[in-house]
């Protein structure tokens, strides 16, 4: 069976990827404005539908700390999903807990779906379906083994004979 193709997003400076389905690239605008004072780092991948940006499917935020101090400081018990530490950082996903205000309709406050199904019906999927394969997608690099050179000890000792000057 073949893979779907994919696009790949790639951080250089925390040094992840992650990989979302192609048929995104309509619908997404990544955002790397921070709005949690308490992480290092954001990025936003903020739904976007016929010219319109509206909130996010999915953040992922960087934090500097270690996975002890993510559960010592209460982080295992937020909206937070933790995915996974690299250098000294710890790496959190947030999703929406509801659809955008943009979609409800004033008049009953209600969502209005006869106006926004079609988006509605593609965050939905995007935030229940595909932002779970996503998030599991996600890489660091491997760390290079570097071998320390150390000479080669043999058991076997040969003595060297040298001729000695006769006296």
């Amino acid at each position: 069976m073949a893979k779907a193709p994919q696009m790949i997003y790639k951080n250089e400076k925390y040094g992840f990827t992650l990989r979302f389905p192609s048929w995104w690239r309509r619908y997404v605008v990544v955002s790397k404005q921070r709005q949690d004072p308490e992480s290092e780092y954001e990025v936003h991948f903020r739904f976007k539908y016929k010219g319109k940006v509206y909130d996010d499917i999915v953040a992922i935020l960087v934090y500097r700390m270690t996975r002890k101090e993510w559960i010592r400081l209460g982080y295992e018990d937020s909206p937070l999903t933790y995915l996974g530490s690299y250098d000294g950082r710890v790496f959190a996903a947030l999703t929406p807990e509801e659809l955008p205000e943009a979609f409800l309709d004033k008049k009953t406050g209600d969502y209005d779906y006869k106006k926004y199904g079609v988006p509605i019906g593609l965050l939905k999927r995007m935030v229940n379906r595909d932002v779970p394969v996503v998030l599991r997608s996600i890489a660091f690099p491997r760390r290079q083994i570097s071998m320390r050179s150390q000479p080669f000890r043999s058991r076997l000792i040969c003595r060297c004979r040298t001729k000695r000057p006769r006296s």
